[in-house]
């Protein structure tokens, strides 16, 4: 039986992570007390477990948040027997702070006159060991509502298949590098399409930008030292029995040579596993 645990911060999207799964096919359990999850894993094993892909359990601070700082233990003991994994979703503070703000709903921690800041600040702190325990921590700072369910979807997806689910994103350094990376990689050392006019409106997947780029001798080289590098490490994450690995390729505004070296390392990568998703998470969508 698959058991995914949801959490992560107020805001960062976990209702609608829930709905996802819900679609997916997993029966959905939101804001349960920690003191009845083992009862629920239960009676769903022996009930219902043939009705659906499996268990979702949303825990997080609605919960009695004294207990959910200690719920990193507790998932040692369920892990054992069970195919039971953690997935965080998290926002930057900033982006946090508008959705609050664009909704004018109130924060759970926003109590006895705390300002917005303080509750996520406090949060953080305490969801801490969760966050530690996670097997995919998901940043949905800068995704749209359909990004997100797309990244769900082909995540767990792979996920089912008891494969390594690689994600390969590109990102802009000025927005920050994403949170959930398990690897981050600098590209701006590459000559940059920026300055040159003809090509400042288009990405890293024009094909003007992609000459500009291979005619550099330099890309080349760090293309195949990238590959070379990730093809060695990928089989001893899938060796430690990690579920998920998020690889981040970074330039200054996230639009052309990140672009162009996500794409070419998520197409070398897809060649050898199957379970490789592309995503660019600051390039124009026109």
């Amino acid at each position: 039986m698959r058991i995914l645990v949801v959490s992560g911060t107020s805001g960062s999207g976990k209702s609608s992570a829930l709905n996802q799964l819900e679609d997916l096919g997993y029966y959905c359990v939101d804001n349960l007390p920690i003191a009845l999850v083992s009862f629920l894993i239960e009676h769903f094993s022996q009930q219902s477990s043939a009705n659906h892909k499996g268990l979702a359990i949303c825990i997080d601070i609605r919960t009695e948040y004294a207990g959910v700082t200690d719920f990193r233990d507790y998932l040692k003991t369920l892990r054992d027997g069970l195919e039971l994994q953690l997935i965080f979703f998290d926002a930057t503070s900033q982006a946090l702070s508008k959705r609050f703000n664009e909704t004018r709903r109130k924060h759970p921690l926003s109590k006895d006159g705390s300002s917005l800041n303080d509750a996520i600040a406090t949060e953080r702190e305490l969801l801490e060991p969760l966050v530690s325990a996670a097997d995919l921590v998901i940043d949905t700072s800068e995704m749209s509502p359909y990004q997100q369910r797309e990244v769900i979807s082909e995540r767990v997806d792979a996920a089912e298949t008891n494969s390594l689910s690689i994600q390969v994103q590109s990102f802009g350094f000025k927005k920050g590098a994403p949170v959930d990376a398990d690897i981050v990689l600098d590209m701006r050392m590459l000559a940059n399409p920026h300055w040159e006019p003809e090509l400042r409106d288009s990405t890293g997947q024009a094909p003007a930008v992609i000459d500009f780029l291979e005619n550099h001798k330099q890309t080349h080289e760090v293309a195949n030292d990238l590959i070379e590098m990730l093809l060695r490490w990928v089989p001893m994450y899938k060796a430690s029995q990690r579920a998920y690995l998020s690889i981040a390729i970074g330039c200054t505004g996230g639009k052309h040579r990140s672009v162009y070296m996500t794409e070419r390392v998520g197409k070398a990568l897809a060649e050898q596993y199957s379970g490789v998703t592309v995503l660019h998470r600051d390039m124009p969508l026109s």
